[in-house]
């Protein structure tokens, strides 16, 4: 009796169970990305990679004032949060997207959504899975405590371009 298996006996299952392996390694970070509790759009890692460049370069932080509000293409309506200070977590986002002043419709394929300190993150990706036709909306998102300035852009069919920076503090 041979107690040793082939290597064409072991392979198969080897193969399979490689297979399984690389899937459920690609399929987590997927499920749980579009499919958590809470959305973390700005994690502390984020933050601290943030402070590290801007220490190493010398860089100070952005201000509002710096940043311009375009109004020529959609009408964008922050609903939640309204800025200034949130004391409780998670927090609810809704934005809304209507037509531009001349009546022509966003285009959502434009949506560009950052967060702005001492550089640019674009957080577009992580706020997809949360737009519809006309709308952002997370039933509960986290930020780190501190200042926040995020900007929102988009253009309507024709090209024309509005933004909307919202800031907010998280006690």
């Amino acid at each position: 009796m041979n107690t040793h298996s082939s290597p064409t006996e072991i392979f198969p299952p080897v193969v399979f169970g490689l297979v399984i392996g690389l899937f459920i390694a690609a399929a987590v970070p997927v499920f749980s990305q579009t499919h958590q509790d809470v959305l973390r759009l700005i994690t502390e890692q984020d933050l601290a990679r943030q402070e590290q460049t801007a220490k190493e370069k010398g860089l100070t932080e952005v201000g509002r004032s710096m940043i311009l509000e375009l109004k020529d293409g959609p009408q964008i309506e922050v609903v939640r949060p309204g800025g200034g200070e949130i004391g409780q977590q998670p927090v609810e986002i809704d934005v809304v997207f209507n037509q531009s002043k001349n009546g022509d419709e966003p285009n959502m394929s434009t949506l560009k959504v950052r967060y702005i300190k001492f550089f640019t993150i674009d957080i577009t990706d992580r706020v997809k899975p949360y737009v519809t036709a006309n709308r952002i909306h997370v039933t509960q998102a986290e930020f780190p405590k501190g200042d926040h300035t995020v900007e929102i852009y988009l253009e309507d069919l024709q090209g024309k371009a509005s933004s909307k920076v919202v800031e907010f503090k998280v006690l």
